[in-house]
């Protein structure tokens, strides 16, 4: 979805005219359906906006910053060495020559 503007005016939108439903939105940006859905979709997801009623009847409600959740970006793994043997899988082969011994 290119956004071309879109999403700044459709927060400006809610921003001024709390409770507005979708089709209010649609109206007063002139942003295609599709997009307008998206994005609001896309905007509730972050928590910028807020949505109330029911299945496909929603009011749209601006959060103010102060009161949105503050979300830390996901911390990806830290890369092993190739070169040295993973722990675990020395355990497991510990542990699977124990119980083979076993029998």
């Amino acid at each position: 979805m290119k956004t071309n503007g879109q999403i700044p005016a459709i927060i400006n939108y809610v921003t001024e005219h709390p409770g507005c439903y979708l089709s209010d939105i649609i109206r007063a940006t002139k942003v295609p359906k599709c997009s307008a859905t998206a994005a609001l979709s896309n905007l509730t997801k972050a928590q910028t906006l807020r949505r109330e009623g029911m299945e496909r009847r929603f009011r749209y409600y601006a959060i103010p910053p102060e009161e949105r959740p503050v979300i830390e970006k996901k911390k990806r793994p830290a890369c092993y060495s190739r070169d040295e043997v993973n722990t675990l899988t020395n355990l497991f082969n510990q542990r699977l020559a124990e119980v083979r011994s076993g029998r």
